[in-house]
């Protein structure tokens, strides 16, 4: 058996270089000694996260019983990933599935789809089989999908399995903007109204939602600027070619360490293990919040015990030493949640997707 360990996935260097880079909060002038209680309070409250490399979610990786099974109903299970080779989710998958296969006892592919702004891979996971041969992956595109594209479908026409990894946005501006706070970066905003661009990863994808929601709270009027991914709108920002982006504070690192950009507030449910200095959104008075999440979604009508069972293999991934190593080489999160929590925080994010495609014009229907 594979060695299992719990051990913590908070990304220790990242942390140091990141923390000492960045300038942070919602107002100037909070003193260090009030930072420091607002730390340690912040260290208390997510203890148990650092335990587990876990974030907002159940969170419960260990379950009753990680046993590997010798009854799984199907001779394999082939997972579609609407996205790309090589790419993030791509990777992670193939990461996880030999630990999957490991606990089902049949092999477990990995089957890349891409093609239509992620269109091609859903279309087709739609005529899969519901006996547990197959499953598709939960990308946050596929609630955004039916407001910007004529497709037939959303995420309605699947049942969610569970949620593993998520990535939340931080509002990152470059190193040489006049606001270190994000109140003093709204004020900016509201005295330049139609003149500060917030990059994003493309025309209805996360991070523009994400934009559009913080500037609908902060009554603030902002160029939405569109690139073909999170990471061309870091470059950027780093290059001084648009004032802000939304992106996650991975696609933002580098850019972080060489002293081009910091970071003024992450959009997350919590502060984020590798930055936290850094104040959330919901902490400066403005709670949008959007998520990059991946998780499994079985085909209508899959039976509640085999979804339980991949349910039960996708935890028993997460506990996996190659796993967690590769997820915290990464800077990815363990943001394990339910089929119920999975779905929550989908039809919470799709009524976001809904308001702001159509006060953006974006909507085709």
């Amino acid at each position: 058996m594979r060695k299992k360990t719990w051990n913590t996935l908070a990304a220790g260097a990242l942390v140091a270089v990141m923390a000492s880079s960045v300038i942070t909060g919602c107002q100037r002038g909070q003193s260090t000694a009030a930072q420091a209680t607002d730390i340690q309070a912040e260290e208390a409250g997510k203890a148990d996260t650092e335990t587990t490399g876990e974030s907002k979610g159940s969170g419960d990786v260990h379950g009753t019983d990680m046993t590997p099974i010798d009854n799984y109903p199907a001779s394999s299970l082939t997972i579609t990933c609407p996205a790309g080779a090589g790419g993030g989710t791509d990777l992670l998958l193939r990461a996880m599935a030999p630990a999957m296969e490991e606990y089902l006892g049949v092999p477990v592919m990995v089957v890349n789809k891409p093609g239509g702004g992620f269109a091609i891979g859903y279309a087709a996971a739609l005529q899969d089989s519901n006996d547990g041969s197959s499953i598709s992956v939960a990308l946050s595109e596929l609630l955004g999908l039916p407001y910007v594209a004529d497709v037939s479908f959303d995420y309605t026409d699947f049942e969610p399995i569970c949620n593993f990894n998520s990535t939340f946005g931080a509002l990152s501006v470059n190193s040489s903007a006049p606001y270190d706070t994000v109140e003093e970066f709204v004020e900016y905003c509201k005295a330049n109204p139609n003149t500060v661009r917030i990059g994003n990863s493309g025309i209805g994808g996360v991070w523009h939602i994400l934009a559009a929601s913080f500037a609908q709270e902060a009554g603030i009027e902002v160029v939405h600027v569109p690139f073909d991914g999170g990471g061309p709108a870091a470059v950027a920002v780093a290059g001084n070619n648009v004032e802000a982006v939304p992106v996650s504070a991975q696609e933002v690192q580098t850019y972080v360490e060489g002293g081009m950009v910091k970071i003024l507030c992450s959009f997350s449910p919590e502060r984020l293990p590798e930055l936290p200095d850094v104040p959330t959104g919901t902490e400066c008075g403005y709670p949008a919040q959007m998520t990059v999440f991946r998780g499994f979604l079985a085909p209508k009508g899959m039976s509640e015990d085999v979804k339980a069972m991949i349910d039960a293999a996708t935890r028993y991934a997460l506990a996996d030493e190659t796993v967690q190593e590769f997820m915290k080489a990464q800077n990815y999160t363990n943001n394990y949640m339910n089929a119920d929590e999975l779905k929550e925080m989908m039809d919470r994010e799709n009524a976001v997707y809904a308001e702001q495609s159509k006060a953006l014009g974006i909507a085709v229907k």
